[in-house]
């Protein structure tokens, strides 16, 4: 595979959409007090071997920009992790707030970006054609100033309705077509997003459960632009555990009856969640595990509750009812409490970095090796976490051994 040419270890953009979110300001935050020492790199899984071995950007050349709807200070995000959530100390805060004055100055504020497909009045009646154009300037701009040799685009916005499916979806004309027809019946804020960052020569991840991934025509462009890019759905919580742990009833003959499980959350992704138009796909995306894995239908309940006390805390209850030896029916039942930002923010970071070296090495199209990382992860069947982390392993290892073989041709030819 052929080096784009990026200056290696040079400054790469992360530019998110929903850059003031709760996974965001915790991202910012943790990055900074990381480079501040303040903070260990746990949960970040790019460091452990051998994945720490690949030349990835370092965490402090990762320049961060976005867009979002919110008119509050990215500093007041920052706030809220440290009084409501209670997720950052003082400490901590206090050292990153000098870095979000500066993220905040690359942030671009759309206020009424956001609308339903089934809406015949969006909230924003700006032309989607006009929209896109706005987003890719933001981007442009954001690269030039910085002089950011790539950048990968992340959407972290709260889910969105699904449009009913087009045949104008599945190429790039077609899509381009709904964009200049203004036909927001089709295109959602989420598919502008991608549209324009991978226009503007970005790498991207889709780690909401919003369409526009899997679109035949978004493949298409990233082919055609030589950029990789992947989704959907992030994974961090209940369906995390459910896909690590399913396959040990698999191995050992343990016929699961019923697995029903139950989500509270309280922060903006619960509230969004909590209209039912939103949760279509994140149901779906959490349901249809258990039937890869097991090989059979089992009952499954998947229910997600909004509870705004909670915040950015979430709790997930499961009961699993499974037949063993001579019949016998017996029970599991595990309690998952974690804050969601925690969870994912780390995952958006390792992400971001292996996007960037994907993009770096030429690398284009579904980078099938963050498998592990998404609930409903694009053109993999296998839903089991241990052999889609294998994935990530057999890619890196792949790269480490083209590394050795460069690295030995070098000494033959200074010999």
């Amino acid at each position: 595979m052929e080096n784009r040419g990026y200056e290696e270890n040079g400054r790469v953009g992360l530019w998110i959409a929903g850059a003031k979110g709760d996974i965001a300001a915790t991202l910012m935050v943790g990055k900074q007090a990381i480079a501040l020492g303040l903070t260990s790199s746990a949960g970040i899984t790019s460091d452990l071997p051998p994945m720490n071995r690949l030349p990835l950007i370092p965490l402090k050349d990762l320049v961060v920009g976005g867009i979002d709807i919110s008119t509050q200070p990215l500093a007041a995000s920052a706030e809220s992790l440290y009084r409501k959530s209670r997720t950052i100390s003082r400490e901590v805060l206090d050292g990153a707030l000098p870095a979000l004055a500066c993220i905040e100055e690359d942030i671009l504020v759309e206020p009424r970006l956001i609308w339903k497909p089934s809406d015949p009045q969006p909230a924003d009646t700006t032309p989607l054609r006009q929209l896109t154009d706005r987003l890719q300037a933001h981007i442009r701009g954001f690269r030039k100033k910085h002089r950011l040799s790539h950048v990968v685009a992340v959407n972290l916005t709260s889910a969105e309705p699904e449009p009913d499916q087009a045949p104008e979806h599945e190429t790039l004309e077609g899509l381009e077509q709904l964009i200049t027809e203004d036909r927001k019946d089709l295109i959602t804020p989420g598919v502008c997003y991608l549209y324009a960052a991978l226009r503007e020569d970005c790498s991207f991840l889709n780690f909401t459960p919003n369409p526009g991934t899997t679109f035949g025509g978004i493949a298409e462009l990233a082919d055609q632009q030589n950029l990789p890019y992947y989704g959907n759905d992030g994974k961090t919580g209940e369906t995390l555990v459910k896909t690590a742990l399913a396959p040990l009833f698999a191995y050992r003959n343990l016929r699961v009856l019923s697995w029903e499980g139950v989500n509270l959350l309280g922060n903006n992704d619960g509230l969004a969640l909590d209209d039912p138009d939103n949760r279509t796909a994140k149901l779906r995306n959490k349901g249809q595990v258990l039937n890869n894995i097991l090989g059979y239908e089992p009952h499954a309940g998947v229910d997600i509750n909004y509870v705004p006390s909670l915040g950015d805390w979430k709790t997930a209850w499961d009961l699993i009812h499974f037949q063993g030896f001579l019949d016998v029916k017996m029970t599991m039942q595990f309690t998952w409490q974690g804050c969601d930002s925690i969870l994912a923010a780390p995952l958006v970071l390792d992400m971001a970095r292996l996007a960037e070296f994907a993009a770096r090495h030429g690398e284009s199209g579904p980078m099938h090796h963050l498998a592990a990382f998404f609930k409903h992860p694009i053109e993999v069947p296998e839903m089991a976490f241990h052999t889609q982390f294998e994935r990530l392993l057999r890619y890196t290892e792949t790269h480490l051994a083209q590394q050795s073989e460069t690295l030995q041709d070098q000494e033959v030819s200074v010999q």
